[in-house]
Protein backbone atom coordinates (compact mmCIF):
# COMPACT_ATOMS: atom_id res chain seq x y z
CA UNK A 1 0.00 0.00 0.00
CA UNK A 2 3.03 2.52 1.03
CA UNK A 3 4.37 1.33 -2.38
CA UNK A 4 1.43 2.57 -4.02
CA UNK A 5 0.85 5.97 -2.26
CA UNK A 6 4.65 6.84 -3.17
CA UNK A 7 4.53 5.80 -6.69
CA UNK A 8 1.56 7.78 -7.27
CA UNK A 9 3.21 10.83 -5.20
CA UNK A 10 6.44 10.45 -7.32
CA UNK A 11 3.97 10.28 -10.62
CA UNK A 12 2.30 13.77 -9.26
CA UNK A 13 5.64 15.59 -8.63
CA UNK A 14 6.51 14.30 -12.31
CA UNK A 15 3.49 15.55 -14.00
CA UNK A 16 3.84 19.35 -11.80
CA UNK A 17 7.37 19.85 -12.54
CA UNK A 18 6.85 19.04 -16.55
CA UNK A 19 3.82 21.23 -16.54
CA UNK A 20 6.42 24.01 -14.58
CA UNK A 21 9.38 23.35 -17.25
CA UNK A 22 6.65 23.85 -20.20
CA UNK A 23 4.21 26.55 -19.19
CA UNK A 24 7.28 29.14 -17.37
CA UNK A 25 9.61 30.13 -20.13
CA UNK A 26 12.04 32.85 -20.24
CA UNK A 27 9.67 35.12 -17.66
CA UNK A 28 6.51 35.24 -19.55
CA UNK A 29 4.93 32.21 -17.82
CA UNK A 30 2.51 30.75 -20.41
CA UNK A 31 -0.49 29.08 -18.41
CA UNK A 32 -3.61 27.82 -19.10
CA UNK A 33 -6.66 29.15 -17.84
CA UNK A 34 -10.21 27.29 -17.49
CA UNK A 35 -11.71 30.19 -19.85
CA UNK A 36 -9.88 28.35 -22.12
CA UNK A 37 -6.99 29.57 -24.35
CA UNK A 38 -3.45 30.45 -23.78
CA UNK A 39 -2.64 33.25 -21.28
CA UNK A 40 0.64 34.93 -19.95
CA UNK A 41 0.70 35.35 -16.15
CA UNK A 42 -1.35 38.03 -16.47
CA UNK A 43 -2.94 40.25 -13.84
CA UNK A 44 -6.41 38.56 -13.22
CA UNK A 45 -8.16 39.58 -10.27
CA UNK A 46 -11.27 42.26 -9.62
CA UNK A 47 -10.31 45.57 -10.13
CA UNK A 48 -8.27 47.66 -6.67
CA UNK A 49 -10.01 50.62 -6.23
CA UNK A 50 -7.09 53.01 -8.09
CA UNK A 51 -7.75 50.47 -11.26
CA UNK A 52 -11.41 51.38 -11.06
CA UNK A 53 -10.08 55.10 -10.68
CA UNK A 54 -8.54 54.39 -13.65
CA UNK A 55 -11.26 53.33 -15.16
CA UNK A 56 -13.66 55.86 -14.17
CA UNK A 57 -11.31 58.84 -16.30
CA UNK A 58 -11.11 56.36 -19.02
CA UNK A 59 -15.10 57.03 -19.25
CA UNK A 60 -15.00 59.88 -18.57
CA UNK A 61 -13.66 60.38 -22.60
CA UNK A 62 -16.88 59.00 -23.64
CA UNK A 63 -19.35 60.74 -21.29
CA UNK A 64 -17.78 63.97 -23.11
CA UNK A 65 -17.41 63.19 -26.21
CA UNK A 66 -20.59 61.39 -27.16
CA UNK A 67 -22.57 63.14 -30.24
CA UNK A 68 -26.83 62.78 -28.75
CA UNK A 69 -27.13 62.94 -32.38
CA UNK A 70 -25.77 59.25 -33.54
CA UNK A 71 -24.24 58.10 -30.40
CA UNK A 72 -21.29 58.25 -32.06
CA UNK A 73 -17.79 59.17 -30.24
CA UNK A 74 -15.35 61.71 -31.45
CA UNK A 75 -12.60 60.12 -32.27
CA UNK A 76 -10.08 62.58 -30.46
CA UNK A 77 -11.44 65.33 -27.97
CA UNK A 78 -13.94 67.34 -29.26
CA UNK A 79 -12.87 66.75 -32.68
CA UNK A 80 -16.33 65.69 -34.58
CA UNK A 81 -14.63 63.15 -36.71
CA UNK A 82 -14.47 58.80 -36.32
CA UNK A 83 -13.58 55.55 -37.89
CA UNK A 84 -14.90 52.61 -38.53
CA UNK A 85 -12.11 51.33 -36.10
CA UNK A 86 -12.64 53.57 -33.61
CA UNK A 87 -16.70 52.88 -33.82
CA UNK A 88 -15.63 49.40 -32.63
CA UNK A 89 -13.48 50.78 -30.45
CA UNK A 90 -16.61 52.48 -28.58
CA UNK A 91 -18.18 49.23 -28.64
CA UNK A 92 -15.88 47.33 -26.71
CA UNK A 93 -15.49 50.59 -24.62
CA UNK A 94 -19.29 50.65 -23.67
CA UNK A 95 -19.52 46.94 -23.13
CA UNK A 96 -16.14 47.16 -20.70
CA UNK A 97 -17.65 50.17 -18.58
CA UNK A 98 -20.99 48.43 -18.34
CA UNK A 99 -18.83 45.03 -17.07
CA UNK A 100 -16.98 47.28 -14.63
CA UNK A 101 -20.06 49.09 -13.00
CA UNK A 102 -19.85 52.30 -14.42
CA UNK A 103 -23.10 52.24 -17.13
CA UNK A 104 -26.53 51.00 -15.10
CA UNK A 105 -28.15 49.08 -17.70
CA UNK A 106 -30.66 51.96 -18.67
CA UNK A 107 -27.61 54.05 -19.76
CA UNK A 108 -26.34 50.93 -21.52
CA UNK A 109 -29.31 50.37 -23.27
CA UNK A 110 -29.52 54.16 -24.16
CA UNK A 111 -26.15 54.32 -25.81
CA UNK A 112 -26.13 50.92 -27.36
CA UNK A 113 -29.73 51.39 -28.76
CA UNK A 114 -28.84 54.91 -30.83
CA UNK A 115 -25.45 53.31 -32.10
CA UNK A 116 -27.43 50.41 -33.36
CA UNK A 117 -29.77 52.75 -35.10
CA UNK A 118 -26.87 54.92 -36.48
CA UNK A 119 -25.06 51.80 -37.72
CA UNK A 120 -28.12 50.22 -39.44
CA UNK A 121 -28.61 53.58 -40.88
CA UNK A 122 -24.70 54.39 -41.92
CA UNK A 123 -24.06 55.73 -45.46
CA UNK A 124 -21.86 53.30 -47.42
CA UNK A 125 -19.77 53.94 -50.10
CA UNK A 126 -21.12 53.05 -54.14
CA UNK A 127 -19.87 49.51 -53.68
CA UNK A 128 -21.96 49.76 -50.42
CA UNK A 129 -19.01 48.62 -47.99
CA UNK A 130 -18.47 51.37 -45.21
CA UNK A 131 -16.22 54.09 -45.79
CA UNK A 132 -13.13 54.84 -43.74
CA UNK A 133 -13.82 58.42 -41.94
CA UNK A 134 -18.06 59.43 -40.71
CA UNK A 135 -18.80 63.02 -38.80
CA UNK A 136 -19.59 61.86 -35.68
CA UNK A 137 -21.96 64.60 -35.41
CA UNK A 138 -24.21 63.44 -38.77
CA UNK A 139 -23.10 59.71 -39.56
CA UNK A 140 -21.89 61.69 -43.28
CA UNK A 141 -18.59 60.30 -44.64
CA UNK A 142 -16.24 63.02 -44.77
CA UNK A 143 -12.77 63.24 -45.28
CA UNK A 144 -10.24 64.55 -42.46
CA UNK A 145 -10.57 68.57 -43.40
CA UNK A 146 -14.94 67.53 -42.38
CA UNK A 147 -15.87 67.65 -45.50
CA UNK A 148 -18.42 65.53 -47.17
CA UNK A 149 -16.06 63.05 -48.93
CA UNK A 150 -15.91 59.26 -50.37
CA UNK A 151 -12.80 57.68 -49.01
CA UNK A 152 -13.13 54.07 -50.18
CA UNK A 153 -13.05 51.50 -47.51
CA UNK A 154 -10.52 49.88 -45.03
CA UNK A 155 -11.27 45.72 -44.40
CA UNK A 156 -8.92 46.39 -41.01
CA UNK A 157 -10.98 48.90 -39.89
CA UNK A 158 -14.14 46.45 -41.05
CA UNK A 159 -12.47 43.61 -38.35
CA UNK A 160 -12.46 45.65 -35.79
CA UNK A 161 -16.15 46.78 -36.21
CA UNK A 162 -17.01 43.44 -36.86
CA UNK A 163 -15.04 42.12 -33.92
CA UNK A 164 -16.91 44.70 -31.72
CA UNK A 165 -20.52 43.62 -32.88
CA UNK A 166 -19.69 40.01 -32.30
CA UNK A 167 -18.81 40.66 -28.53
CA UNK A 168 -21.52 43.01 -28.03
CA UNK A 169 -23.78 39.98 -29.30
CA UNK A 170 -22.40 37.21 -26.85
CA UNK A 171 -22.20 39.49 -23.73
CA UNK A 172 -25.47 41.55 -24.32
CA UNK A 173 -27.90 38.69 -26.85
CA UNK A 174 -30.80 40.36 -26.67
CA UNK A 175 -29.53 43.07 -29.19
CA UNK A 176 -28.24 40.48 -31.22
CA UNK A 177 -30.86 40.54 -33.72
CA UNK A 178 -30.46 44.45 -34.55
CA UNK A 179 -26.34 43.83 -34.68
CA UNK A 180 -26.96 40.74 -37.06
CA UNK A 181 -28.35 43.54 -39.56
CA UNK A 182 -25.65 45.66 -39.55
CA UNK A 183 -23.40 43.23 -41.15
CA UNK A 184 -25.75 42.15 -43.46
CA UNK A 185 -26.52 45.82 -45.10
CA UNK A 186 -22.89 45.20 -46.25
CA UNK A 187 -21.21 44.12 -49.95
CA UNK A 188 -18.37 41.54 -49.10
CA UNK A 189 -17.70 40.86 -53.03
CA UNK A 190 -15.08 43.80 -53.08
CA UNK A 191 -13.20 43.07 -49.71
CA UNK A 192 -12.47 39.37 -50.17
CA UNK A 193 -11.40 37.15 -52.93
CA UNK A 194 -11.75 33.67 -53.44
CA UNK A 195 -8.73 33.14 -51.99
CA UNK A 196 -9.65 34.49 -48.56
CA UNK A 197 -7.50 37.51 -49.16
CA UNK A 198 -8.43 40.92 -47.27
CA UNK A 199 -8.34 43.88 -49.75
CA UNK A 200 -9.16 47.74 -48.73
CA UNK A 201 -9.53 50.40 -51.16
CA UNK A 202 -8.60 54.21 -50.91
CA UNK A 203 -10.10 57.02 -53.32
CA UNK A 204 -7.25 58.48 -55.58
CA UNK A 205 -8.56 61.46 -58.66
CA UNK A 206 -12.33 59.98 -57.61
CA UNK A 207 -12.02 56.36 -58.30
CA UNK A 208 -11.60 53.43 -55.73
CA UNK A 209 -7.69 52.07 -55.90
CA UNK A 210 -7.93 48.28 -54.51
CA UNK A 211 -5.03 47.50 -52.54
CA UNK A 212 -3.47 44.64 -50.23
CA UNK A 213 -3.54 46.99 -47.28
CA UNK A 214 -2.94 44.03 -44.38
CA UNK A 215 0.37 43.41 -42.86
CA UNK A 216 1.54 40.42 -40.97
CA UNK A 217 -0.08 40.65 -37.15
CA UNK A 218 -2.78 43.22 -38.64
CA UNK A 219 -3.75 40.42 -41.26
CA UNK A 220 -4.38 37.68 -38.93
CA UNK A 221 -6.35 39.98 -36.38
CA UNK A 222 -8.75 40.86 -39.41
CA UNK A 223 -8.83 37.42 -40.49
CA UNK A 224 -9.65 36.04 -37.09
CA UNK A 225 -12.74 38.92 -37.14
CA UNK A 226 -13.98 38.14 -40.32
CA UNK A 227 -14.09 34.36 -39.03
CA UNK A 228 -16.12 35.21 -36.08
CA UNK A 229 -19.26 35.85 -39.00
CA UNK A 230 -18.30 32.12 -40.74
CA UNK A 231 -15.63 34.14 -43.34
CA UNK A 232 -13.30 31.24 -44.83
CA UNK A 233 -10.80 34.20 -44.92
CA UNK A 234 -7.63 31.54 -45.82
CA UNK A 235 -5.10 33.57 -46.95
CA UNK A 236 -5.20 36.42 -45.18
CA UNK A 237 -3.90 34.00 -42.02
CA UNK A 238 -0.74 32.93 -43.87
CA UNK A 239 0.57 36.24 -45.30
CA UNK A 240 3.97 36.40 -46.68
CA UNK A 241 6.36 36.36 -43.80
CA UNK A 242 10.63 36.56 -43.34
CA UNK A 243 12.21 36.97 -40.13
CA UNK A 244 14.72 39.87 -38.39
CA UNK A 245 16.56 39.21 -35.49
CA UNK A 246 16.59 42.09 -32.26
CA UNK A 247 18.44 41.29 -29.72
CA UNK A 248 19.76 37.98 -30.54
CA UNK A 249 15.61 37.14 -31.00
CA UNK A 250 14.23 35.73 -34.33
CA UNK A 251 11.35 38.28 -35.06
CA UNK A 252 8.52 37.48 -38.63
CA UNK A 253 7.60 40.49 -40.26
CA UNK A 254 5.88 40.91 -43.44
CA UNK A 255 8.25 39.96 -46.46
CA UNK A 256 6.45 42.28 -48.55
CA UNK A 257 8.57 45.65 -49.41
CA UNK A 258 6.80 48.96 -48.68
CA UNK A 259 9.51 50.42 -51.25
CA UNK A 260 7.04 49.04 -54.13
CA UNK A 261 3.92 48.55 -52.21
CA UNK A 262 3.60 51.55 -50.37
CA UNK A 263 2.63 49.71 -47.78
CA UNK A 264 4.46 49.80 -44.32
CA UNK A 265 5.34 46.64 -42.95
CA UNK A 266 6.07 46.50 -39.02
CA UNK A 267 5.77 45.15 -35.53
CA UNK A 268 4.27 46.70 -32.95
CA UNK A 269 2.43 46.42 -29.83
CA UNK A 270 -1.63 46.52 -30.42
CA UNK A 271 -1.82 44.07 -32.94
CA UNK A 272 0.00 41.32 -31.14
CA UNK A 273 -1.72 41.97 -28.02
CA UNK A 274 -5.19 41.82 -28.90
CA UNK A 275 -5.77 38.52 -29.92
CA UNK A 276 -4.48 38.02 -26.42
CA UNK A 277 -7.03 40.38 -24.73
CA UNK A 278 -9.47 39.00 -26.60
CA UNK A 279 -9.23 35.50 -27.44
CA UNK A 280 -6.18 34.45 -25.19
CA UNK A 281 -4.57 33.92 -28.75
CA UNK A 282 -6.89 30.70 -29.71
CA UNK A 283 -9.63 32.63 -32.00
CA UNK A 284 -12.06 30.13 -33.20
CA UNK A 285 -12.03 27.92 -36.04
CA UNK A 286 -8.06 29.59 -36.61
CA UNK A 287 -5.39 26.86 -37.73
CA UNK A 288 -3.70 25.64 -34.94
CA UNK A 289 -0.36 26.37 -36.27
CA UNK A 290 -1.53 30.30 -36.72
CA UNK A 291 -3.04 30.88 -33.34
CA UNK A 292 0.95 29.25 -32.03
CA UNK A 293 2.40 31.74 -34.48
CA UNK A 294 0.37 34.58 -32.88
CA UNK A 295 1.09 33.70 -29.49
CA UNK A 296 5.33 33.65 -30.38
CA UNK A 297 4.81 36.92 -32.06
CA UNK A 298 3.35 38.71 -28.79
CA UNK A 299 5.89 36.94 -26.91
CA UNK A 300 9.07 37.99 -28.87
CA UNK A 301 7.62 41.89 -28.67
CA UNK A 302 7.03 41.81 -25.81
CA UNK A 303 10.86 40.27 -24.44
CA UNK A 304 11.71 42.86 -27.34
CA UNK A 305 10.66 45.82 -25.32
CA UNK A 306 11.59 44.65 -21.96
CA UNK A 307 15.25 43.32 -23.42
CA UNK A 308 15.68 47.28 -24.67
CA UNK A 309 15.19 48.53 -21.23
CA UNK A 310 17.22 46.02 -19.78
CA UNK A 311 20.54 46.58 -21.96
CA UNK A 312 20.16 49.91 -23.34
CA UNK A 313 17.70 51.35 -20.24
CA UNK A 314 14.99 52.94 -22.62
CA UNK A 315 11.96 52.43 -21.51
CA UNK A 316 9.46 50.97 -24.27
CA UNK A 317 5.83 50.49 -24.81
CA UNK A 318 5.29 50.89 -29.06
CA UNK A 319 1.72 51.45 -30.59
CA UNK A 320 0.40 54.01 -32.86
CA UNK A 321 -0.08 57.32 -31.48
CA UNK A 322 -1.61 60.75 -32.36
CA UNK A 323 -0.60 64.25 -31.68
CA UNK A 324 -2.43 67.59 -31.78
CA UNK A 325 -0.36 68.90 -34.88
CA UNK A 326 1.62 67.79 -38.09
CA UNK A 327 2.50 64.79 -38.38
CA UNK A 328 -0.86 64.15 -36.73
CA UNK A 329 -0.58 60.40 -36.77
CA UNK A 330 2.25 57.61 -35.92
CA UNK A 331 3.21 54.56 -35.92
CA UNK A 332 5.60 53.86 -33.08
CA UNK A 333 7.59 50.41 -33.93
CA UNK A 334 9.69 47.65 -32.70
CA UNK A 335 10.57 46.98 -36.34
CA UNK A 336 9.25 49.33 -39.32
CA UNK A 337 10.31 49.25 -42.84
CA UNK A 338 13.96 47.76 -42.25
CA UNK A 339 14.78 48.83 -39.18
CA UNK A 340 14.34 48.19 -35.11
CA UNK A 341 12.29 50.94 -33.04
CA UNK A 342 11.50 52.90 -35.94
CA UNK A 343 8.87 55.77 -35.76
CA UNK A 344 6.99 55.99 -39.02
CA UNK A 345 4.21 59.43 -39.56
CA UNK A 346 1.41 58.58 -41.93
CA UNK A 347 3.93 60.56 -44.92
CA UNK A 348 5.94 57.73 -44.78
CA UNK A 349 8.80 59.32 -42.86
CA UNK A 350 10.94 58.68 -39.57
CA UNK A 351 10.39 61.00 -36.42
CA UNK A 352 12.65 58.67 -34.24
CA UNK A 353 12.36 61.90 -31.89
CA UNK A 354 8.58 61.39 -31.26
CA UNK A 355 8.90 58.35 -30.28
CA UNK A 356 7.12 57.20 -26.84
CA UNK A 357 6.25 55.35 -24.07
CA UNK A 358 2.50 54.53 -25.39
CA UNK A 359 -0.03 54.62 -22.79
CA UNK A 360 -2.17 51.98 -24.46
CA UNK A 361 0.64 49.85 -24.89
CA UNK A 362 1.39 49.96 -21.50
CA UNK A 363 -1.97 49.23 -19.97
CA UNK A 364 -2.35 45.86 -22.29
CA UNK A 365 1.70 44.84 -21.69
CA UNK A 366 0.35 45.82 -17.66
CA UNK A 367 -2.45 43.55 -18.21
CA UNK A 368 -1.05 40.39 -20.14
CA UNK A 369 2.37 40.62 -18.02
CA UNK A 370 2.71 40.82 -14.28
CA UNK A 371 6.21 41.43 -13.55
CA UNK A 372 9.03 44.07 -12.90
CA UNK A 373 9.31 45.47 -16.05
CA UNK A 374 5.33 46.41 -16.67
CA UNK A 375 5.01 47.79 -13.19
CA UNK A 376 7.93 50.29 -14.20
CA UNK A 377 6.00 51.13 -17.31
CA UNK A 378 3.03 51.78 -15.30
CA UNK A 379 5.12 53.75 -12.50
CA UNK A 380 5.78 56.17 -15.41
CA UNK A 381 2.10 55.71 -17.09
CA UNK A 382 -0.38 55.81 -14.19
CA UNK A 383 -0.46 59.85 -13.60
CA UNK A 384 -0.96 60.70 -17.69
CA UNK A 385 -4.55 61.57 -17.26
CA UNK A 386 -7.15 64.68 -16.73
CA UNK A 387 -9.58 63.07 -14.65
CA UNK A 388 -11.85 65.28 -16.67
CA UNK A 389 -10.57 64.89 -19.97
CA UNK A 390 -9.26 61.05 -20.10
CA UNK A 391 -5.90 59.70 -20.47
CA UNK A 392 -3.32 61.39 -22.19
CA UNK A 393 -1.51 59.52 -25.41
CA UNK A 394 2.05 59.26 -23.51
CA UNK A 395 5.32 60.14 -22.24
CA UNK A 396 8.07 61.12 -25.33
CA UNK A 397 11.40 58.54 -25.04
CA UNK A 398 13.73 61.48 -25.70
CA UNK A 399 12.84 63.91 -23.05
CA UNK A 400 9.78 62.89 -20.99
CA UNK A 401 7.27 65.20 -22.07
CA UNK A 402 4.01 64.30 -22.07
CA UNK A 403 2.15 64.25 -24.94
CA UNK A 404 -1.24 65.50 -23.69
CA UNK A 405 -3.59 64.45 -26.79
CA UNK A 406 -6.65 62.73 -25.76
CA UNK A 407 -8.30 59.88 -28.13
CA UNK A 408 -10.78 57.68 -28.06
CA UNK A 409 -8.84 54.80 -28.57
CA UNK A 410 -6.42 55.23 -26.01
CA UNK A 411 -9.08 55.72 -23.27
CA UNK A 412 -11.04 52.62 -25.26
CA UNK A 413 -7.68 50.31 -24.84
CA UNK A 414 -7.59 51.45 -20.82
CA UNK A 415 -11.19 50.10 -20.25
CA UNK A 416 -10.98 46.73 -22.78
CA UNK A 417 -7.48 45.64 -20.75
CA UNK A 418 -9.07 46.78 -16.98
CA UNK A 419 -12.30 44.35 -18.38
CA UNK A 420 -9.74 42.20 -18.85
CA UNK A 421 -8.12 41.83 -15.78
CA UNK A 422 -12.03 42.06 -14.13
CA UNK A 423 -13.11 39.41 -16.17
CA UNK A 424 -10.36 37.03 -15.30
CA UNK A 425 -9.03 36.44 -19.00
CA UNK A 426 -9.90 37.17 -22.28
CA UNK A 427 -13.29 38.97 -23.50
CA UNK A 428 -14.61 36.13 -25.49
CA UNK A 429 -16.59 33.54 -23.65
CA UNK A 430 -16.45 31.20 -26.63
CA UNK A 431 -16.82 33.10 -29.67
CA UNK A 432 -18.39 29.88 -32.01
CA UNK A 433 -21.07 31.23 -34.38
CA UNK A 434 -25.02 30.76 -33.43
CA UNK A 435 -26.89 29.01 -35.55
CA UNK A 436 -30.45 30.51 -34.48
CA UNK A 437 -29.30 34.10 -34.57
CA UNK A 438 -30.92 36.08 -37.38
CA UNK A 439 -27.77 36.10 -39.61
CA UNK A 440 -27.43 32.93 -39.51
CA UNK A 441 -31.41 32.00 -40.32
CA UNK A 442 -30.62 35.29 -43.31
CA UNK A 443 -28.48 33.26 -44.99
CA UNK A 444 -29.42 29.81 -44.99
CA UNK A 445 -32.73 31.44 -46.75
CA UNK A 446 -31.88 29.69 -49.94
CA UNK A 447 -34.85 31.78 -51.85
CA UNK A 448 -33.68 34.97 -51.27
CA UNK A 449 -29.74 35.07 -50.77
CA UNK A 450 -28.80 38.56 -50.28
CA UNK A 451 -26.07 38.59 -53.15
CA UNK A 452 -23.43 40.54 -51.14
CA UNK A 453 -20.78 37.82 -51.05
CA UNK A 454 -21.67 36.21 -47.63
CA UNK A 455 -20.34 33.35 -45.90
CA UNK A 456 -21.98 30.52 -47.94
CA UNK A 457 -22.29 33.05 -51.27
CA UNK A 458 -19.98 33.34 -53.95
CA UNK A 459 -16.91 35.18 -53.37
CA UNK A 460 -17.46 38.31 -55.93
CA UNK A 461 -13.58 39.30 -56.79
CA UNK A 462 -10.61 37.21 -58.14
CA UNK A 463 -6.99 38.19 -56.60
CA UNK A 464 -5.76 39.68 -59.29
Amino acid sequence: MLKTVACWLAAAIVVLLVAFALFSRDGAGWRWLTKGGWHTSARIDHLTPQERRWATIAWRYFQNNTQPQTGLVNGSDKQPRVTLWQIGDTLIALLSARELGLVPEAEFDARLSRLLGTLNRLTLTHTRTPGRLYSSQTAAPIDFTGKPASSGWSAKDMARLMLALRLTGERAPQYREYLDKIILRWNFCPVMDKEGELWSASVQNGQPVVREELRLGESEYAASAFRLWGFPAGKAFTPPSRNVIIYQRSLAVDARDPRTTWQPSLLATLPAMLPGLEFGWQPPGVPYEVQKAMRNRAEGIWLSQKTRWERDKVLTARADFSLSQAPWHLEDTVWGNGYAWNTLGDDGRDYPRLAQVSTRAVFVLWTLWENDYTDTLMSVTRHLNNPQLGWFEGRVEATGDINSTVTLSTNAMVLEALFYKHNAGPLFENGLKDENSYFSRRLADEFNPPGLCLPGERIGRAAP
